[in-house]
């Protein structure tokens, strides 16, 4: 079994500040620890612990600095359903202090929809099966004829027909667009009105064929409004978007049926619980496994308690064995009432959390296991002109897994 190892110059179980040494290594030297019977177990135990404090470390990073600050100010936002009401944009100048935790309940009866028409399928390098010379049409969009008219010359083909019938809608300017589509050996103009039921629209022919040779006329998407009730009220509308607090929350109805969209603390309380639970995973972890340093659990429990002992205002409770409890009521209360003072409380505790990962992982991984790795393996570790153990605080020259 062949592994990387780095030189490491401290050994200490006081949690740094920084990275330390972790970042500053700069040469790796190759060992075989197949002479060591427990290398595989002690291994995974290291593996272990630095994935559970890594995960934790990670956790306490949306906490801290000033990421931590943004989560704790920015008011968050979520809707129990995003197939039927999902976040379109969120203001993130709009503070959590500036208005308190709303609640809008959605009950969707129709979204809202444009017309969609699909003309016929024609070939394209054929002769155009509209007339040749003047057609007239009208186009009626929410009430309101627009009389149009297209030229097809002799020997024009289909693709130049439609063409032509296109850009005479669009010229118009009516809120109808076109869309000329392939399919295969076939081309067809679609049209697309504006959303809600206002904006339906009609052609008609006057002089030639030009709408029932091409097709346009045939609808396959009907227009219509929104229609939903909002906290109880009813509201009916042309499009989908919903604007709340003023602008700084829209939302989009996206289908039918029931959803909540809630603005408020939760997230960060999410947050917060996600922390306690992989410190909670770390310390079961440190305190159960037989092969890692039985000075680990102690140091890792007094931090718990010193942390659980300033921050029980804010629903931090200290459990047996090293675990943390989060009394979520109390800390939203507390969350609600002085934002900033709660914010500057989390940010202590992970701060504490991410000295003391730092400071674990700048350790050589030596000294976080119970006894020094035998043969080969303990050899490499141990290698140091010191005469103090390798576990002692001012022991130097230790190599640690990269």
């Amino acid at each position: 079994m062949d592994f990387l190892l780095s030189p490491i110059n401290s050994a200490s179980w006081t949690p740094l500040s920084s990275w330390s040494t972790a970042n500053s290594l700069n040469s790796y030297i190759k060992i075989n620890f197949s002479a060591s019977p427990d290398a595989a177990a002690q291994l995974e135990a290291l593996n272990g612990l630095y994935a559970r404090a890594y995960q934790m470390l990670a956790d306490a990073d949306q906490l801290s600095g000033t990421a931590g600050q943004a989560n704790f100010s920015q008011r968050p936002t979520r809707s129990t359903d995003v197939e039927v009401v999902d976040i379109s944009y969120f203001d993130k100048t709009h503070y959590l202090a500036q208005s308190p935790e709303s609640r809008f309940i959605f009950k969707v009866q129709q979204i809202a929809r444009n017309q969609v028409n699909h003309g016929l399928p024609l070939y394209p390098n054929d002769g155009s099966v509209i007339n040749t010379g003047t057609n007239t049409f009208t186009l009626a969009v929410g009430g309101v004829s627009y009389p149009l008219t297209v030229i097809i010359s002799a020997g024009d083909t289909n693709a130049e027909a439609l063409a032509k019938i296109a850009l005479a809608i669009e010229a118009a300017d009516t809120g109808v667009t076109t869309d000329m589509v392939q399919d295969g050996d076939t081309i067809q103009l679609n049209l697309q009105g504006k959303s809600g039921a206002a904006q339906a629209f009609s052609l008609a022919d006057v002089v030639g064929n030009a709408v029932s040779a091409s097709g346009i006329n045939t609808s396959t998407q009907s227009a219509q409004d929104a229609k939903f009730l909002l906290n109880g009220a009813t509201h009916i509308q042309a499009g989908n978007e919903v604007s709340l607090l003023d602008g700084h929350l829209r939302v989009n109805l996206t289908g039918t049926g029931i959803a909540t969209v809630t603005t408020g603390p939760q997230t960060v309380v999410d947050l917060v619980q996600s922390l306690t639970e992989t410190m909670n995973s770390f310390g079961s972890y440190v305190r159960g496994n037989s092969y890692l340093n039985s000075r680990l659990a102690p140091a890792w429990s007094d931090l718990v308690h010193q942390q659980t002992g300033l921050l029980g205002k804010y629903g931090l409770e200290a459990a047996s064995q090293g675990q943390v409890g989060l009394d979520t009521l109390k800390f939203s209360e507390e969350l609600q009432n002085n934002t900033s003072g709660t914010a500057q409380a989390i940010d202590g505790l992970a701060s504490r959390v991410r000295d003391f990962v730092r400071g674990l992982t700048s350790y050589p991984a030596a000294s976080l296991l119970v006894s020094a790795p035998s043969s080969g393996y303990g050899a490499a570790y141990l290698r140091t002109a010191g005469s103090l153990l390798w576990w002692q605080t001012g022991a130097r020259g230790f190599l640690r897994v990269v």
